[in-house]
């Protein structure tokens, strides 16, 4: 049975392995060195922001182990017109094992996340899809947008 709940600092592991699995799937790196010092950034990073509640995270479980997960970072930016607060929410993380797809988990936990920050009074939530999540991300009315521009410094 599929259960779900709020991750703790405990589950940091395998939130790190998920989180890798996922870079994986979406980034295909070529150089499987860099994974050592990948994870440890992300061990760092997870442990300090769920500590000071910076990052969130929803965790589903199938018999006691880890089968999906999802993360919202909590940020502060420059006040606009059309965020006066200045604070935003970023859904990162949101991956199923392949295994376990098509059954709504990952639905599920954008419902928990969603809520989360609703609980946190932000009104802007971002994110960035794969095509695979698309579908479920504008069910839930997230704006189509393919304004974002990125430039990645070497």
């Amino acid at each position: 049975m599929i259960q779900f709940r709020k991750a703790t600092l405990e589950d940091i592991d395998i939130l790190v392995n998920l989180r890798v699995n996922f870079l994986k799937e979406v980034e295909k790196p070529s150089n499987e060195a860099l994974s050592i010092v990948l994870r440890e950034s992300i061990h760092q990073f997870f442990r300090k922001k769920m500590h000071n509640n910076e990052f969130v995270s929803w965790i589903a479980t199938n018999e006691g182990k880890i089968i999906a997960t999802s993360g919202v970072s909590f940020l502060d930016v420059p006040t606009s017109y059309a965020n006066a607060s200045g604070k935003e929410a970023y859904i990162m993380n949101l991956y199923t094992l392949p295994q376990f797809r098509k059954r709504g988990i990952g639905t599920k936990l954008l419902d928990k996340i969603i809520s989360e920050v609703r609980k946190s009074m932000v009104k802007k939530i971002r994110l960035h899809s794969t095509e695979i999540g698309k579908p479920i991300y504008i069910k839930k009315g997230f704006d189509d947008s393919n304004n974002e521009m990125v430039l990645y410094l070497e």
